[in-house]
């Protein structure tokens, strides 16, 4: 995992304006004394908010933080923030209740689990929004199988940031700065932990808004929406009686794809069912010809036998490369009907030429 992109995003964009925003509000509330309570209350709330759509924004795949706006203060579209407030709650009573009833040791052991599996129950109820399933072992249990070795990373960090932010504090005696540096490190944490999930989305089984595999599904879609459409465009021209322009449309667009295998693959299926079967029919030699440029002959067998299958009067584009394609059925490729049907008229269709003989030689060993 790339820390360092999620380690620093809350120092670009909108989270930057965030932290210093805040710590200059905050530091007002502080200077109000009891009068700024109910502002710095209100200003911690947003804050968390914040940090848990700038996580979302983490977790999937969105590099740039979020902008704060208007809407992310409703308090009734974020409640994850009050969620993590019930779980401290629950948490510190669970420990409380075990000091008492079970011992010191208890309740330390138990406080020690705790803090270790705050970051995973922060991060399910991220996912999942729901307060009970944050709490849930098989739900936290299945988060840390999928996150592995690099929950130790976020541990890791979450714990130099405790201990480099309180090292900082202790040291400084400006109160904006200070603010600014829990505030970053409080987002900084929370994009850290999106980014691992994000990171891990295959094994945690996440759907991301962003990801290469997204953007090359994305990728492929459009592409297949922009082929279709110039499929049309040719079919729409033949059915015109335009069929040059028909033609060079269909060769521009192999042409622009460098002439692969797969295009051409894409574009004979496509014009197998058009009423003409000139295009189907020129289109599949050149496809031929194009898998014995690259060595790949049984693939050419291939598509000869299943254009056999549709047009019994399809030939390749020459003489020796029908020879080709028939001895390549006869011989190797275990398609001896094929070799037939190549055979059956290649002395009418390619009168004259040399391959005529070993033409005929081989028809006659596929009868013997």
């Amino acid at each position: 995992m790339n820390v360092f992109p999620h380690l620093f995003r809350p120092a670009r964009g909108g989270a930057a304006a965030v932290v210093v925003t805040f710590a200059i509000l905050l530091t007002l509330a502080d200077h109000a004394g009891w009068m700024g309570i109910p502002l710095a209350f209100i200003l911690l709330s947003w804050l968390f908010k914040y940090a848990y759509i700038l996580f979302d924004h983490a977790a999937w795949g969105i590099d740039d933080p979020p902008v704060l706006d208007i809407q992310m203060l409703n308090p009734v579209d974020e409640q994850r923030p009050l969620a993590s407030l019930g779980i401290l709650v629950f948490i510190y009573g669970a420990v409380k209740l075990a000091d008492a009833r079970l011992g010191s040791a208890v309740g330390v052991t138990l406080a020690a689990a705790a803090a270790l599996l705050l970051p995973a129950s922060i991060a399910v109820l991220g996912i999942d929004r729901n307060v009970l399933k944050a709490l849930y072992p098989p739900a936290l249990a299945h988060l840390l199988r999928g996150l592995g070795l690099m929950y130790l990373v976020v541990l890791g960090i979450i714990a130099a940031y405790i201990l480099g932010i309180g090292l900082l504090l202790s040291r400084l005696s400006f109160l904006p700065l200070e603010l600014a540096l829990a505030i970053f490190g409080l987002l900084s944490i929370f994009s850290v932990l999106g980014g691992a999930l994000y990171e891990r989305r295959h094994e945690l089984d996440l759907d991301t808004h962003r990801s290469p595999e997204r953007a090359a599904q994305i990728e492929r879609r459009a592409q297949v929406r922009r082929n279709e459409a110039i499929v049309t465009e040719a079919y729409g021209l033949v059915r015109a009686g335009s069929q040059l322009e028909a033609w060079n449309v269909l060769q521009g667009w192999l042409a622009a794809g460098g002439r692969s295998s797969a295009d051409y693959h894409w574009l004979c299926e496509r014009v197998s069912h058009w009423p003409d079967a000139r295009y189907a029919t020129r289109l599949t030699q050149e496809y031929v010809d194009r898998l014995l440029a690259l060595k790949q002959q049984g693939q050419a067998l291939d598509v000869v036998a299943h254009r056999l299958e549709r047009d019994s009067g399809f030939r390749p584009g020459t003489a020796a490369v029908t020879l080709k394609m028939a001895q390549l059925a006869a011989c190797g490729g275990g398609k001896p009907a094929v070799a037939r049907a190549l055979l059956s008229d290649f002395s009418q269709r390619f009168a004259g030429d040399p391959s005529v003989i070993p033409a005929e030689a081989l028809a006659r060993d596929l009868v013997r």
